[in-house]
């Protein structure tokens, strides 16, 4: 026995509509099917229709009244869902520390990039050229012949085959640097209570990767595998100079803040140790020169102060976290 539609599917099968490009035609349909029975009411009639043909029944009162309470209890319903989707979701993050919101809340630190852009000058109407922390003092580039044996050195980690298999997968992994990398030793990788500390190292990673592509653009060095076409990267090359090391920069901006913050707490040779086994990684990938590596812990030192002043708010609280 065929399965009767609901009101809402005989309705729409009851009054069909044809679509002109400029309007919106009601087709002939007298028909009524079972699950219409009674709520059509016979008498709604249009006089005349559009092309001078006896009219069609009108959509009835009673059938739009149903649709609407059906309209009515579907998106209770789907509210209802919305709300229990968003509460369980809420618990989760919870339950796995509630520091998730955090790290996306700074995802962009808007604050700490102005104060590093607060440098005073003569005139309040006259902006500097240039900021202090945009000419810091750190070696220039080696020249073509240091850059072919650092080129050399590149090319005998290639042969070292399992060496970089043994690497490939933490190389993977660090391409884009991951704030769990420097949570997990210190042993709160989603604890709750500690979204400052996860907050402030998000914060860092970006701001210094803003910082980095400027000196990046300053030095404009060529990345290994483009001076020397033998070699060949684990990792597609980013499009952005090789000098310095951005990961190296951010990585050691890490270590170095920690370091300011809690002095005496023990995870903070350990932080230096992942900084400088993500940047070798780097290399080993085949994207930058040990010099790059070397200018990119450089940076970070001497940007520290400038960091310390700019996230000044946000290192007191971490330490508040830790004390």
């Amino acid at each position: 026995m065929p399965e009767t539609p609901s009101p809402a599917v005989a309705f729409l099968n009851a009054f069909p509509f044809k679509v002109e490009p400029d309007t919106v035609l009601a087709c002939r349909g007298d028909r009524i099917f079972p699950g219409l029975q009674g709520l059509i009411p016979a008498a709604d009639t249009n006089e005349r229709s559009n092309d001078g043909e006896p009219g069609l029944p009108l959509p009835p009162t009673a059938v739009i009244r149903t649709l609407a309470v059906m309209s009515v209890a579907n998106k209770a319903v789907l509210n209802k869902n919305k709300n229990k989707n968003k509460n369980k979701n809420k618990n989760k993050n919870k339950a796995a520390g509630g520091i998730t919101a955090q790290a996306s809340a700074q995802l962009v630190p808007a604050f700490e990039l102005r104060r590093l852009h607060q440098q005073p000058s003569v005139s309040a109407f006259t902006a500097a050229r240039r900021f202090c922390w945009e000419t810091l003092n750190i070696l220039a580039p080696p020249g073509p012949d240091c850059t072919r044996l650092e080129t050399t050195v590149l090319l005998s980690m290639q042969k070292r085959d399992r060496e970089r298999a043994r690497r490939l997968t933490d190389i993977e992994r660090e391409a884009t640097i991951s704030v769990s990398e420097f949570t997990r030793p210190l042993h709160v990788e989603d604890v709750a209570g500690y979204s400052a500390t996860e907050g402030v190292f998000q914060s860092i990673l970006t701001a210094c990767e803003y910082v980095g592509l400027i000196y990046k653009d300053k030095f404009d060095r060529l990345r290994p595998s483009h001076f020397e076409p033998l070699l060949r990267p684990l990792l597609a090359v980013p499009p952005h100079a090789a000098f310095p090391s951005n990961h190296a920069f951010q990585c050691y901006s890490i270590a170095f803040a920690f370091a300011t913050i809690l002095p005496e707490h023990p995870a903070t040779d350990e932080l230096a140790r992942i900084a400088q086994n993500v940047a070798e990684n780097r290399e080993w990938a085949g994207l930058h020169y040990p010099s790059d590596t070397q200018a990119g812990r450089e940076l970070a030192r001497r940007f520290a102060p400038y960091l310390h002043d700019a996230f000044g708010q946000s290192f007191q609280a971490v330490r508040a976290e830790w004390t």
